[in-house]
């Protein structure tokens, strides 16, 4: 019995303060919420002030280290650059800069898509596909009165799983047979990786 009238003082108590609570009047300034702090440091100058605060210059929009651009592109920084020879062949040549002995079979994967990868001297990685042109164009003369210059390159005719084969021709003289070069993932001797 003692234990039940403790319970309902204490709710009654607890109901009185939250009605004496409810009555009060609630101050707006108070509930307002709390202003960020360059909003508060402008509440605080005089107007005259406030204009002159809110002034920016040339140099608070050019990039720097402190201050960078959230929209630039920087896909720049990861591509090689296309080359005026490839403009001239008409194509797109991978690998343009270098001849075929400079580049470096690394990487064959003979599944549904055959594909391989070659190294540049640079160490930049190229991916190639049946079809594609390889390599620095190598230009021809095609002869009489007005000869002009014909850049050829060397195509990938197959990708097998230990070599690829790439051919080159002339389109200009059809009646030269097409020039065949075979580089292995291996040079013979070499072990060969993996566990």
């Amino acid at each position: 019995m003692k234990y039940r009238i403790a319970v309902i003082s204490v709710l009654t108590v607890i109901a009185t303060g939250c009605s004496e609570a409810a009555e009060q009047p609630v101050d707006a300034a108070s509930s307002a919420p709390a202003l960020s702090a360059s909003a508060a440091v402008l509440a605080e100058l005089p107007e005259t002030e406030v204009a002159t605060a809110l002034q920016y210059v040339e140099s608070d929009f050019v990039e720097s280290d402190d201050v960078r651009d959230p929209f630039r592109n920087y896909t720049s920084l990861f591509r090689k650059p296309t080359d005026d020879l490839e403009r001239i062949n008409q194509r797109k040549v991978k690998a343009y800069a270098y001849s075929l002995d400079e580049l470096k079979l690394v990487a064959i994967i003979a599944r549904s898509n055959n594909r391989a990868m070659l190294d540049d001297p640079s160490g930049f990685g190229w991916i190639i596909y049946t079809g594609d042109f390889v390599g620095r164009s190598e230009f021809v003369s095609t002869g009489g009165i007005e000869a002009q210059e014909v850049g050829i390159n060397w195509r990938v005719d197959r990708i097998r799983a230990t070599d690829v084969v790439f051919v080159r021709e002339d389109v200009s003289h059809p009646e030269i047979p097409a020039t065949t070069r075979v580089i292995p993932l291996y040079a013979p001797g070499e072990a060969r990786g993996g566990s």
